[in-house]
């Protein structure tokens, strides 16, 4: 059996796109296989900033091709599902509405799979009305932490599972070698003004002695920024590739992840972050603090600085950093690798097939 993704390819790399490439990589169980729609933006646009505003005609352009493509893999009788992964915002699920529409006329199964924090990114009467039909149009819904299944229970009685992004079981360490002293702090994502990059500049200017490494891509903006306040200790070294991500993983002591972003839903970055062992200090934001629980690392307030500094100061323990260092490998081993999250999918997919067999 087959399920077809509605989902973007790379480049650019991360976010939806690198859990697609993840998925293209994976061995299924029970036989499934999959093929992929790419509904990857055309023209100019990009993730982040400015740049990711849309341009009508490229998304008429982008719609049409995405909804032949889907018409197109649907005539293979062995596609089953049609597993479509967006953000909610309006004008993405306007376009899945239709992909439900014609996935239903053919008779398959669609599962609506929000990529975000559903409150955090629909908005407006608009947005809430168009959400609402589209999850009544699906079979399934799957969401990626508590806060958007709560949410998702309001406006809907089509059945949702809540199943985490996942990585490689083979990114996952066995243990961490955690150094006495606490010399170097980790950021790796987008580099935009609301994944708190100005709260974690602000950190190294109270942090002068430790180093800041941001890993990611942004305009410039930041590295000026940190030049004007003389912060000598905040290194901006680019974007890496998986095996750059990792090495800078390996020399880190903690990952710091300030981020209030409107499109977080499970950050991968944090997840790869607590694969190799290391403490973390994140926002009360998405999935962060569902991932870190109570002994992963401190969930602090969205911009509040102050409580990550007292973070920072308490953090800086060995036993304690060791302690957080162990509990996120086994939370990581334990519900967010490949090997445990893909055959909820397939389950997922089964589950609403199955459905036709027993009524």
């Amino acid at each position: 059996m087959k399920a077809i993704l509605l989902a973007p390819t790379p480049p650019p790399a991360g976010g939806i796109a690198g859990w697609t490439v993840r998925m293209m990589e994976a061995q299924l169980k029970n036989d499934w296989s999959i093929v992929v729609v790419d509904e990857k933006a055309i023209g100019k646009r990009q993730v982040f900033g400015k740049a990711a505003k849309r341009n009508f005609f490229d998304e008429v352009k982008r719609c049409h091709s995405i909804w032949q493509g889907l018409r197109r893999e649907l005539k293979d009788s062995e596609a089953k599902v049609v597993h479509s992964c967006i953000p909610s915002v309006t004008l993405a699920m306007m376009r899945e509405y239709i992909c439900a529409v014609i996935t239903k006329k053919r008779k398959r199964k669609f599962i609506i799979h929000f990529r975000c924090t559903v409150p955090n990114t629909t908005k407006g009467v608009v947005g809430h009305f168009v959400l609402k039909r589209l999850c009544n149009k699906s079979d399934l819904i799957i969401s990626l932490n508590q806060q958007s299944t709560e949410y998702l229970k309001t406006i809907t009685s089509t059945p949702i599972h809540l199943i985490p992004n996942f990585i490689s079981h083979n990114e996952l360490v066995a243990e961490r070698d955690v150094r006495q002293e606490l010399k170097t702090v980790l950021y790796v994502g987008g580099l935009v003004e609301d994944k708190g990059i100005s709260d974690c500049l602000e950190l190294a200017k109270r942090f002068p002695d430790i180093e800041f490494r941001f890993v990611g891509k942004g305009n410039g903006e930041f590295e000026e920024r940190a030049q004007d306040l003389n912060l000598s200790n905040a290194i901006f070294v680019g974007a890496k590739d998986r095996a750059g991500v990792k090495e800078e993983l390996k020399n880190a002591d903690i990952f710091l992840f300030m981020t209030y972003f409107r499109g977080e839903g499970f950050s991968n970055a944090l997840c790869e972050a607590m694969a190799s062992g290391l403490p973390c200090i994140v926002t009360d934001w998405a999935a962060n603090k569902d991932m870190i629980g109570d002994s992963g690392g401190i969930v602090v307030g969205i911009r509040d600085v102050d409580s990550a500094e007292i973070a920072m100061n308490s953090i800086k323990n060995k036993n304690i950093r060791q302690i957080m260092s162990c509990a996120n490998i086994q939370k990581v081993k334990s519900k967010y690798t490949d090997q445990v999250v893909i055959s909820q999918y397939i389950d997922a997919y089964e589950s609403i097939i199955n459905e036709d067999y027993t009524q």
